[in-house]
């Protein structure tokens, strides 16, 4: 799977994210972002990074949602999304 190919399977992969299937394929847009740029989620300092990355997020996510700018409805689904990258930096460093 290559970033490349992600437009087209992306709102599918979203709707799974609580499916097992729809998490490993999450998974794996993370690892094929990083590879893209030359990294790897087996690199341990790189799995940190995204770790950290996700945590931002979800501040960001929750601080939206606290100014009404986005509902806690969307904030939860962005924020299943997300946390998805933790699963991710996890299961690269097993």
């Amino acid at each position: 799977m290559s970033v490349d190919d992600l437009p087209d399977n992306v709102v599918s992969i979203f709707d799974k994210a609580q499916q097992a299937e729809g998490r490993r394929r999450m998974v794996e847009v993370w690892e094929a972002a990083y590879l893209q740029q030359g990294q790897s989620l087996t690199d341990k300092s790189t799995a940190d990074s995204l770790r950290v990355a996700v945590d931002v997020m979800t501040l960001l996510l929750n601080g939206a949602a606290a100014g009404d700018v986005i509902d806690e409805g969307q904030r939860d689904r962005l924020l299943a999304i997300f946390q998805i990258g933790h699963v991710a930096a996890d299961e690269f460093q097993s």
